[in-house]
């Protein structure tokens, strides 16, 4: 697949500052400690996917072959992969996750110390998209200028989701939900690389939220969030297939050589 030219990158932004606002839907809603179930979740929901995804999932997810994918059984769960495997779920792809995870991710994941397949799916449109802002203003995307941005917030046993600090919220148009995605689960392998996920992939149930230390070269996000204000910027406009190959945030149609990814 052929990337956008600067230019058609620099229009859509361009199109998409001169929109006009956004409705935003509604983050993720939040039940009470004693309205949870007391068993979690992932001990209960079986995965929902047949066979015939396989094509599907390895098409959408750019994973070219290399990668091996595998509908769980019945009575396997999500939390409990076989040997060798990772679990990702159908909605994450649709909501812009590419295979190899995009460095950044990975990096990102490895410092607040979840699994990327715990992520909720709607994390993965803001954080792509966000990400795209931030390639397109020249900013580094490392963990330091990342966790300025982002808020997690835990959904419940074994769920984060990711959404804007503070008062910032130039990224619109994300559902506020994805009915039934816990259980459109699979399991994903790669053997073909020397470590294909760069982070780590065993669950857990807390995530680290602190911001990374200052750099000794910091780069100053203060232009950023003057160029963002007042702005209302469409996340599935900014996940186009184009765009996340633009940014390398997707290698569909580019091929994979042994170990150098």
């Amino acid at each position: 697949m052929s990337s956008p030219s600067t230019s058609q990158v620099g229009s859509v932004a361009e199109s998409i500052d001169s929109a006009s606002p956004i409705s935003q839907a509604g983050e993720p809603w939040l039940p009470e400690p004693e309205e949870l179930p007391t068993t979690p979740w992932y001990e209960e929901k079986a995965s929902t996917l047949r066979l015939s995804d396989i094509p599907i999932i390895k098409d959408k997810g750019g994973m070219m072959g290399k990668f091996e994918v595998v509908i769980p059984h019945p009575d396997e769960r999500a939390h409990r992969p076989p040997q060798g495997f990772h679990t990702f779920y159908m909605n994450q792809i649709e909501m812009g996750l590419r295979f190899p995870i995009p460095r950044f991710i990975a990096a990102f994941c490895r410092h607040i110390s979840l699994s990327p397949s715990q992520l909720a799916p709607n994390s993965y449109r803001f954080l792509l998209a966000l990400a795209v802002l931030l390639s397109y203003h020249g900013l580094p995307l490392i963990p330091y200028v990342l966790m300025q941005l982002v808020q997690i917030k835990r959904l419940g046993p074994g769920k984060f989701y990711l959404s804007h600090k503070g008062e910032h919220s130039f990224i619109k148009g994300n559902p506020s939900s994805h009915k039934g995605w816990m259980s459109r689960f699979f399991y994903a392998k790669c053997d073909v690389m020397r470590d294909p996920w760069r982070c780590e992939m065993h669950w857990r149930d807390s995530a680290v939220t602190i911001v990374p230390r200052t750099p000794d070269r910091a780069p100053s996000l203060t232009p950023f969030l003057e160029a963002m204000d007042g702005k209302s910027y469409s996340a599935p406009e900014l996940i186009r297939e184009d765009l996340l190959c633009f940014y390398k945030f997707s290698r569909k149609g580019v091929e994979l050589v042994g170990t150098s990814v």
